[in-house]
């Protein structure tokens, strides 16, 4: 070829070139405007170029709904609760029309059961070695015998009086009566007392929180005791019962037996008396008792009573 001539070039055949150019190019870097798609056997298909953050938004929005559903349920639960209590305390708690418990000092006639010369009979009068004596104890003390406090019965009977007639009045407003004992040697009688009046008794190991921590262990609609009675003020290592403190803390009332090794400025209506001797104990469980029933019995009259009442009206 001559210098200076120009190669001819077939504009089919370079037309053809840059097509196929321009497809490798656009297949290995696609435009930014394109959107990126594959195809499949049915219809093409949009990839989701951030799936994670949907999914994420999703998931919180259900979370905030199940929190939200949540919340209204345990108000419920808590309304419902309150409504339960109310209806179990209203049904327990009946007041009785025309109560004349309150103006007579002695409307159960409790100081009829026991007298000076059964609580002397009885052996209540003993107590423990002198070495043993708690310091609160010595207003009650008549003196001392062969190294054993003596108890003054004089002050001992008006304030078995007492208790009996607060277990008397709570009985008759409903309530309901714990008996509470550690002693081994007596254990049964307490719990046979308990049955025989329908009330309640623990005589085993003492749980801590069976009172304060109540919702906890039980998750259940309790109620708590009205009065509790310990027929043993000590748990069997010397110590206060567990149940006294826990009592103090729910400002539930007590009553017990305090002997001379006892703190008496623990129990709301304390008797001093002696707690060891069956002879003792039997009689303290025979008053209880008679005073339960005699309460129940009289609270059964005036409702019957009220209802015959009503009825004629």
């Amino acid at each position: 070829m001559a210098s200076g001539c120009v190669k001819k070039v077939d504009p089919y055949r370079m037309f053809s070139k840059l097509k196929s150019l321009n497809a490798v190019a656009g297949a290995c870097i696609p435009s930014l405007s394109q959107q990126k798609t594959y195809k499949t056997d049915i219809k093409a298909k949009v990839v989701n170029p951030r799936p994670l953050t949907v999914t994420r938004i999703y998931e919180k929005k259900v979370i905030l709904k199940n929190a939200e559903a949540a919340a209204v349920l345990a108000k419920e639960e808590e309304l419902s609760d309150k409504k339960e209590k109310i209806n179990v305390y209203k049904s327990f708690h009946r007041d009785i029309a025309e109560d004349n418990a309150l103006k007579n000092p002695d409307f159960f006639k409790v100081k009829e059961m026991v007298d000076l010369h059964t609580l002397f009979k009885n052996r209540v009068h003993f107590g423990h070695h002198h070495g043993c004596r708690h310091p609160f104890v010595v207003p009650f003390l008549y003196g001392v015998r062969q190294n054993t406090d003596i108890f003054d019965l004089d002050k001992t009977l008006p304030r078995l009086h007492n208790a009996l007639n607060f277990i008397a009045h709570m009985v008759y407003r409903g309530g309901v009566v714990l008996f509470v004992s550690r002693n081994a040697q007596t254990m049964p009688l307490v719990e046979h007392t308990a049955q025989k009046c329908g009330e309640y008794s623990h005589c085993r190991f003492w749980k801590g929180g069976l009172l304060t921590n109540i919702d906890y262990l039980y998750k259940n609609l309790t109620r708590y005791p009205d009065v509790v009675v310990f027929i043993h003020t000590q748990n069997n290592f010397s110590h206060e019962h567990a149940a006294i403190t826990e009592c103090a803390k729910m400002l539930i009332p007590t009553v017990g037996i305090v002997d001379s090794n006892c703190n008496p400025t623990l129990v709301t209506y304390p008797v001093p008396g002696n707690d060891d001797s069956l002879d003792a104990v039997k009689l303290y469980c025979k008053l209880f008792e008679e005073t339960i029933l005699r309460a129940k019995e009289y609270r059964k009259r005036d409702i019957e009573e009220l209802s015959d009442d009503s009825d004629e009206s």
